[in-house]
């Protein structure tokens, strides 16, 4: 069967089964569609097929071919972390604005980190724009699970960042030294489970991934409440806190970060779609 009869016989978009079938053939997308009459022999077209019912049953792409692309880096993903979204590039781009006028060391946090995503991101563009804040700081992925720790491990090793990166498995602050955060520049990130469990029913596409990184408690907002809540604890020179969040969740994540630090500076983030993705919160 040809390249291009997969095509018009398939059920999915032609960007999924494009995608699908370079990944089978160990090409790339555009070889896949330059060469429509190459043949495919009965071994990868019944894999192609098969691929297809799953992806029917709305298992993510990224778990059928086990990667996905972030932030112009290619990343190993399985059924134990989130799939990446796009919005969360935003993530990145704020805190690199904000190093572009500064001059200090930080200590980097990424708290939930899954597939490491964030964490790698962040420590590869540093390294590329400013070597001096990459050398001086320090740069940390922490996350409950242990089967997300080592995916974010092997993206790390990828990039050559593993001796740079230190992953760590701990409940929000629990499980770290935070002593050794005193009169640090902090910079974290946190994207952490922010749906309820209604919103968690009610969304099919993402059925398959794990509901440790998803399910927010009641009000969605349990894991914000508590990261604050430690947050508080910590005597940091300086904070730069952004938080990935569910939209209708803006106001009142506002609320509580006001309350737990009324002299903080407040931000509203949008992502492309218009929507209050993210909340900043500077101190210092």
């Amino acid at each position: 069967m040809k390249v291009k009869e997969i095509i018009k016989k398939s059920k999915l978009p032609n960007l999924e089964t494009e995608t699908l079938l370079a990944f089978i053939l160990k090409k790339t997308r555009e070889y896949i569609i330059i060469h429509q009459e190459e043949n495919l022999n009965l071994k990868d077209a019944q894999k192609f097929f098969s691929m297809e019912k799953k992806r029917a049953l709305n298992l993510p792409l990224a778990y059928l071919t086990g990667n996905k692309e972030f932030y112009n880096l290619n990343f190993k993903v399985n059924k134990n972390v989130l799939v990446p979204r796009p919005e969360t590039e935003i993530l990145i781009d704020t805190i690199l604005t904000r190093l572009k006028t500064s001059k200090n060391n930080y200590d980097f946090l990424d708290i939930g980190t899954g597939s490491g995503i964030i964490i790698i991101s962040l420590a590869h563009e540093i390294f590329k724009h400013n070597k001096t804040i990459f050398n001086n700081s320090s740069f940390l992925g922490v996350d409950i699970s242990e089967p997300a720790l080592k995916i974010a491990k092997q993206n790390a090793k990828t990039y050559n960042l593993n001796t740079k990166i230190a992953f760590f498995k701990s409940d929000l602050l629990k499980g770290l030294p935070t002593k050794a955060l005193k009169d640090s520049h902090l910079v974290i990130a946190a994207n952490l489970p922010y749906l309820t469990k209604k919103q968690l029913e009610n969304e099919p596409s993402i059925k398959h991934e794990p509901s440790l990184a998803l399910d927010g408690g009641p009000k969605g907002l349990e894991y914000y409440h508590r990261l604050l809540k430690e947050l508080k604890k910590i005597n940091f020179k300086s904070l730069f806190l952004i938080l990935e969040i569910n939209p209708e969740q803006a106001i009142a994540i506002k609320k509580v970060a006001q309350k737990t630090w009324s002299q903080a500076t407040l931000k509203i983030i949008k992502d492309l779609r218009k929507q209050s993705r993210f909340l900043t919160i500077s101190l210092n």
